[in-house]
């Protein structure tokens, strides 16, 4: 593995450079960064300039990287970042191998500034990455507007030195990383899946049939149990036996549940693409995931919500443990569920639904079909202005969405379809969580369905839990209020952070890792970025 290669070659430098009270070197390297001539030294780009600049112009342009014998702890520290799903050459890994051998045979002091100006840079660019991800995500969308954590270049100079100086570099660096327990989870995964990537790929499986069920028996049988056996599903011996027991079936069925395939146990077309996928797709899954998170992890407040639209789920966060959560339905392809965070500031009881224009066409349709439809779905018609318009006067045979001048408002009902309460968090995409009354479709396992909002399964369990640590109210209260039928605003006196992510692998619980289908086809466009060797157009 890279990783192995890495820290060897750290391990076997031996640093022998003398420190220097002055180095006209140095200040040869820094000066055309500094006036804004050149952001490289030799063919290496300095990707934090600012930063490396106010480094040594707090350390009075001296080097950085005197001590040797701990700045060989420092590359090893970029070795590792493979281990964050980053990647060491792009944080000058190789060049400043290459460097300190040079300098070990022959010190000069040329040779010497270089080193230290580009350790600085990769250093601050490596936590850089931590802090905020390597891929600027408003480059992907304009959706993607999460606000990106930073430092100004005299702090991050200042922390650097400190951290030299007083040799706490690892534990800096360690301090910069995501803290959310799901962070961990896919460095893990990623350890895992890279070994078996390395170990080289299983033969595909091919059924004799089109369909394995309990029971049944197909030569594949002694493959499927190494396949699964691999990815820790199953545990027990392989042999040549080729039934597909109940053990076996057992390991399939979780392999299905966090794969989001029925599990039923029954291995049909979609099981086996599954079964036989490459690892090396596994890695790029958590390496892109990986990103996502350092987008906001340092944003994240002790208590949040998270909305993952890839998989569906809703999370509830406090002191950045997982406290509860429930299923979702999240916006169709072409009505993507925006990708952002915001801050739910209120929630409505027994709301009305004003229709949008651009899906009114359907209720005037349904009109034309059948005249009693508003009464039955409880919708009234209102002007701009919001007063009430007599739908008898309306010329339905003739309206359209285009020539349609009001509005439709769903009056609060069991037929109302945001339900009988919505969760706010203003934003200039107009998306909210709500409740529905087409319960049904959150049993489904793929569950994109609305026109962008996001539908929550248990929205009463979700205002206790949001409006009772706080804002006192009790289920017995919150029940009462809906039974009323009336219109009622409850202002959160502490507003709650709301995240909407793309997550196309999570850990739900303690079940195990869930991937999820790349649904809006999002991961491959920040995978090849993310692998991109970084440019200074790239952060």
């Amino acid at each position: 593995m890279k990783f192995i290669r890495y820290t060897a070659l750290v391990s076997c430098l031996s640093f022998c450079i003398p420190a220097l009270a002055e180095n006209p070197y140095l200040q040869q390297q820094l000066e055309p960064i500094l006036i804004g001539e050149s952001h490289s030294v030799e063919s290496e780009l300095i990707h934090s300039p600012e930063m490396t600049v106010a480094t040594y112009k707090a350390n009075n342009f001296e080097r950085v990287w005197s001590d040797f014998a701990y700045t060989k702890q420092a590359l090893n520290l970029i070795a590792q970042a493979e281990l964050e799903g980053l990647f060491p050459n792009d944080y000058h890994f190789d060049t400043l191998m290459a460097l300190a051998k040079e300098i070990d045979k022959r010190g000069t002091q040329a040779v010497e500034a270089q080193f230290d100006v580009l350790m600085t840079d990769a250093i601050m660019t490596y936590a850089k990455h931590l802090i905020r991800g390597k891929v600027n995500s408003k480059l992907l969308s304009d959706t993607w507007n999460y606000e990106q954590s930073d430092v100004t270049p005299d702090a991050a100079a200042k922390a650097l030195l400190k951290h030299v100086k007083s040799k706490s570099l690892e534990k800096g660096l360690n301090d910069l990383k995501p803290t959310l327990p799901h962070y961990k989870t896919l460095k893990d995964a990623l350890v895992f899946y890279r070994e078996l990537d390395t170990k080289g790929e299983l033969a595909n499986i091919t059924l004799q049939n089109k369909v394995l069920k309990p029971g049944q028996s197909d030569p594949a049988v002694p493959l499927l149990k190494q396949k699964l056996q691999r990815l820790n599903y199953y545990s027990s011996g392989i042999s040549d036996e080729t039934s597909y027991d109940t053990e076996l079936v057992e390991a399939v069925k979780k392999f299905q549940y966090l794969h989001q395939v029925a599990d039923d146990g029954v291995i049909g077309n979609e099981t086996i693409k599954l079964l036989n996928r490459d690892y090396s797709e596994y890695v790029n899954d958590i390496l892109v995931n990986l990103e996502r998170i350092r987008w906001v992890d340092n944003t994240i407040t002790e208590r949040f919500l998270i909305v993952n639209i890839a998989g569906y789920m809703l999370y509830l966060f406090e002191d950045n443990k997982l406290q509860w959560k429930t299923n979702v339905v999240v916006g169709q392809n072409y009505t993507k569920t925006p990708i952002f965070k915001g801050q739910m500031s209120y929630i409505v009881m027994n709301p009305t639904w004003t229709v949008p224009r651009s899906i009114s066409g359907g209720i005037i349709k349904k009109m034309k079909d059948n005249p009693n439809y508003l009464n039955e779905k409880d919708f009234v018609v209102v002007d701009s202005r919001r007063n009430p318009v007599d739908s008898k006067s309306i010329d339905w045979a003739n309206a359209s969405r285009k020539n349609f001048p009001y509005w439709f408002v769903q009056q609060p009902s069991e037929n109302n379809s945001l339900g009988q309460i919505k969760f706010m968090f203003p934003n200039k995409y107009s998306i909210y969580l709500h409740d529905t009354p087409a319960k049904s479709l959150f049993q489904q396992d793929q569950r994109a369905f609305s026109h962008g909002c996001v539908r929550v399964d248990e929205p009463l369990t979700l205002a206790e839990k949001i409006l009772g640590t706080s804002d006192g109210w009790s289920r017995s209260k919150i029940d009462d209020a809906i039974s009323a039928k009336e219109t009622q605003k409850v202002t959160l006196s502490n507003p709650l952070d709301v995240f909407l992510m793309y997550w196309t692998v999570a850990a739900n619980t303690d079940d195990g890792l869930h991937f999820y289908s790349d649904v809006y086809n999002r991961d491959p466009v920040l995978l090849e970025k993310l692998t991109k060797p970084l440019s200074n157009d790239s952060i």
